[in-house]
């Protein structure tokens, strides 16, 4: 498997979507913790969503402009999860609200970078956005976030199948 395959946008929507479930089991599960668990899903999703725009910079030399508006994108993010997190280390906010915070801006940047990029930013920011309700909300959440995203993966890998078949 090459690296382009790897970076395909049906694969770089699953592992989102498995980070994102695994987070809402962390949410559930331990409360007081998730926050971390937020934060450094928060690097992963940007590392996620650059790594093919400068694996395509440097094999092409071309798309300099995108590169650099997803970076300053998810640095904006970054930067106001940060923030956030400094609030928390100072006593400013707790555990559970630290986590619903870092949750929704990490929901948010995700989603706007989807307006960019496609649907499945978008899904995932939204999917993101109803875990965080979840979290705050209701007791039994899990498995109804997996029928959500099993039925998401696999219209993604059908959406990605016909695309394939068309070239």
């Amino acid at each position: 498997m090459n690296k382009q395959n790897l970076l395909s946008t049906h694969n770089l929507f699953t592992l989102r979507l498995l980070l994102s479930l695994l987070g809402a089991y962390l949410g559930h599960t331990y409360r007081h913790t998730s926050h971390d668990y937020w934060f450094v899903l928060m690097f992963l999703f940007t590392v996620i969503a650059i790594a093919p725009g400068y694996y395509q910079f440097k094999q092409h030399g071309d798309n300099l402009k995108e590169f650099i508006r997803q970076l300053l994108h998810w640095a904006g993010g970054l930067g106001a999860v940060i923030i956030v997190y400094a609030y928390h280390s100072s006593g400013r906010i707790y555990h559970e609200e630290a986590g619903l915070i870092v949750l929704l801006m990490l929901a948010l940047t995700t989603y706007l970078d989807g307006i960019q990029t496609g649907w499945r930013c978008i899904f995932t920011g939204l999917f993101l956005g109803l875990i965080a309700i979840c979290v705050a909300y209701f007791d039994s959440y899990i498995w109804q976030l997996v029928v959500i995203s099993v039925a998401a993966i696999t219209f993604s890998y059908q959406s990605n199948s016909k695309v394939a078949n068309c070239h």
